[in-house]
């Protein structure tokens, strides 16, 4: 198994039925599906490859209100690819975009948890970017949000970007998690932030 899972994101518009069934379409298996009788679709729902070697986590995240896919195991990399072949998936460029079209708070803030999502894989410097452009919008609603999707990525180089927000910010809250979160990446001991 790998340390740290590839995530992926599916676009806006793929729900978990289209999810459902691209991982079938790859020979996936569903472990432990809800029987048939429950309408209920779990936080978490495990697809296995047939050697039982890699796993697909299909994972809605309510606090955050992204669904994304976590792939773990020993083909990672090609079976991710795989599923972005057969899905529509956001990318960091994807949701800059997304951003620049539509700048009101909803659309930011579910950008900005998307981009921590997407990037989680590692330090993203267009990643770092948009979330960092998060920290400058004139709500404080945005702000806040940006730090809780910083705090996902557990990246270090927001550290320094972190003590400004702290210094600086005009609304106490926001200066207040600012400094958490800095204080939260500084005590990291490589667990990759937050959100594992």
């Amino acid at each position: 198994m790998t340390a740290r899972a590839i995530r992926i994101v599916p676009s806006p518009e793929v729900g978990y039925d289209l999810v459902a069934e691209g991982l079938a379409a790859l020979g996936l298996t569903r472990h432990d599906a809800p029987s048939s009788e429950s309408e209920r679709v779990p936080n978490e729902e495990i697809w296995l490859s047939s050697d039982e070697r890699s796993a697909v986590h299909w994972i809605e995240d309510d606090l955050i209100g992204v669904s994304y896919i976590a792939v773990r195991g020993t083909d990672v990399i090609p079976l991710s690819e795989r599923i972005r072949s057969k899905l529509p998936t956001d990318d960091v460029a994807q949701l800059r975009s997304r951003a620049m079209v539509d700048r009101g708070p909803d659309a930011l803030i579910d950008t900005l948890y998307r981009t921590a999502v997407v990037a989680d894989s590692g330090y993203d410097p267009e990643a770092f970017s948009l979330l960092r452009w998060g920290l400058n919008d004139p709500d404080s609603l945005v702000r806040r949000v940006a730090l809780l999707a910083i705090s996902i990525t557990g990246w270090p180089e927001f550290t320094g970007l972190l003590d400004e927000v702290s210094a600086n910010d005009p609304v106490d809250e926001v200066r207040d998690q600012a400094e958490r979160v800095r204080d939260l990446l500084q005590s990291s001991t490589g667990n990759g932030g937050v959100s594992q």
